[in-house]
């Protein structure tokens, strides 16, 4: 249930699927191979500080000159970003709109490149960076995939980093289940144990009720998961990813009102998960996209 660490791990999930996608032989072996054994390490560049579920209108540039890019901009919210030896960076090579971005690997040692760890209310672990590119030059080799034609390959690693986010907030649900279930069955109040009140029992079945359904929807979608057509599935798994993450916040928060008081300190006792949960509910809410613009992309799918 250590979100952090669960990020720090994912990161990898969503910023190697675009080298496999479009990547050509000479980068997968140079990458992949040392990323998936663990020797080196990843992140995913797309969002910046103007601007976050608008993927299109991006703006760190990447300007060609001959046989480099020259990258200029900024990426925030980077999960992992401190320890990363390489950066999935979305950079804009064209124009405006959709049709001018492409996905560059960017090496962390490479000169023009700062890291800062930005301080922040849960996933302690997974050292959530900004990243500054002031002038660094990035071979052309480097580029992943056709120019100007790296929209295409980010939209289709949300889908499954937006899909992890959802299994991992459904996850974290249940833990906050589990834990109060454990807890109001030793502890005593008037005489009895807590479990016995019939408004404790309610809250419980309230979050089991929100549990079984949200697993039911992401079990039905994880069916579906088998190719690379975005249209399919992101509407579904859109509206898979709010109300997991509604389930969280509901959980957590009926949870912390079965523990009380324990269910506000941190620390490995019986509360702690529960408030680790309440701490990580905003970030599952808003990353990967926020559930604002989950709803609307489920709409627009839906075509209404």
């Amino acid at each position: 249930c250590a979100g952090g660490l669960w990020a720090s791990w994912l990161t990898h999930g969503i910023s190697l699927p675009p080298i496999l996608a479009v990547g050509n032989e000479k980068q997968k072996q140079l990458y992949a191979k040392d990323i998936i054994t663990g020797r080196k390490r990843c992140s995913l560049a797309i969002t910046e500080p103007g601007g976050g579920s608008d993927v299109a209108n991006l703006a760190t540039t990447a300007v060609r000159e001959k046989d480099v890019f020259v990258v200029n901009g900024q990426k925030t919210f980077i999960s992992g970003g401190m320890h990363a030896d390489y950066f999935t960076t979305g950079v804009r090579t064209g124009g405006a709109g959709t049709g001018g971005i492409s996905l560059l690997m960017i090496h962390r040692d490479t000169p023009g490149v700062q890291t800062t760890r930005l301080k922040t209310q849960g996933w302690n672990v997974s050292t959530t960076t900004l990243i500054a590119f002031n002038d660094v030059r990035v071979p052309v080799e480097n580029l992943l995939g056709p120019e100007n034609q790296g929209f295409l390959a980010i939209m289709l690693n949300f889908n499954n980093e937006r899909m992890s986010m959802a299994v991992g907030a459904c996850r974290m649900s249940r833990c906050c289940l589990e834990d109060a279930i454990r807890y109001a069955r030793k502890r005593k109040v008037f005489g009895k144990p807590l479990i016995q009140q019939q408004v404790i029992r309610h809250k419980m079945m309230d979050m089991a009720r929100v549990v079984m359904a949200t697993h039911g929807l992401i079990a039905s979608i994880a069916e579906d998961m088998d190719g690379d057509d975005y249209n399919r599935i992101a509407g579904r798994v859109a509206l898979a990813k709010v109300q997991a993450t509604r389930t969280l916040e509901f959980c957590s928060r009926e949870a912390s009102q079965i523990l009380g008081g324990r269910s506000y300190l941190r620390g490995n006792h019986i509360g702690g998960r529960i408030e680790r949960c309440w701490r990580e509910v905003r970030v599952f809410a808003i990353g990967g996209g926020s559930e604002e613009i989950m709803l609307e992309l489920g709409s627009r799918m839906a075509k209404l």
